[in-house]
């Protein structure tokens, strides 16, 4: 049975729909904290790395050791997701500038569009429908390619050998998303373009559309690298 290490930066970032994805699937997962237990020596199958609010650039010692292990990861031809944070990270292990993007990206966006007729987005709308939660962006590391861009986020996805970066969220349930909400209400109410009470209200419409993305997306991603 195939293992799956799961890297979770934050406790309130999960793997939701996706662990959901694995379980069934019979894979066994991992789950490490990488703020208070040790990344494993051991390979496995699959390598995902989540999000949090922590930045790439942040001298973080398990964020170093995260960056090892994807580089560790990579060279042995084992296929490496990021999300978020976890995307940066990758961006950062091959040697690009991560800073602050034009502006936060929170709530349902339907603006991606698909780059270099990526075979991971095969079957989605285009442009598609995710989740945003972040404010950072990253330049493309030398020798990756550019999977999905929006306006003002060039780089929204990207691959790089075995590794996949997305900045953006395809995991995320709906409870996540209410606790995201509630866990960063007084935060929220410091940017004024934010709406949490409007992103509450398009969880109904819009939820359904990005598990859908995030099942296909899984299907594609096991189909690549043969998991």
């Amino acid at each position: 049975m195939s293992e799956v290490l799961l890297i979770q930066n934050t406790t309130i970032e999960g793997s939701g729909y996706l662990g959901e994805l694995l379980t069934k699937d019979g894979f066994t997962i991992r789950l490490v904290n990488a703020k208070h237990e040790i990344l494993p020596e051991k390979d496995y199958s699959l390598v995902v790395i989540l999000g949090a609010s922590e930045s790439a650039n942040d001298n973080l010692p398990y964020l170093q050791a995260e960056q090892k292990l994807i580089k560790k990861s990579v060279d042995g031809n084992i296929p490496v997701l990021g999300i978020c944070l976890g995307s940066q990270l990758i961006a950062k292990t091959f040697g690009a500038k991560i800073y602050h993007g034009p502006h936060k990206e929170i709530g349902f966006y339907h603006d991606l569009i698909i780059d270099n007729n990526s075979k991971l987005f095969a079957g989605f709308e285009n442009p598609f429908t995710v989740f945003h939660w972040h404010g950072d962006t990253f330049d493309l590391p030398k020798g990756a390619t550019r999977l999905a861009h929006s306006e003002h986020y060039p780089n929204q996805a990207f691959q790089i050998n075995s590794a996949v970066g997305l900045q953006f969220h395809l995991e995320v349930n709906e409870e996540m998303v209410n606790l995201w909400l509630d866990k960063t209400r007084e935060k929220l109410q410091q940017v004024p373009y934010i709406d949490p009470q409007k992103i509450r209200s398009d969880i109904y419409e819009n939820i359904s559309i990005v598990k859908s993305n995030m099942a296909n997306f899984y299907n594609n991603f096991k189909s690549i690298f043969h998991l």
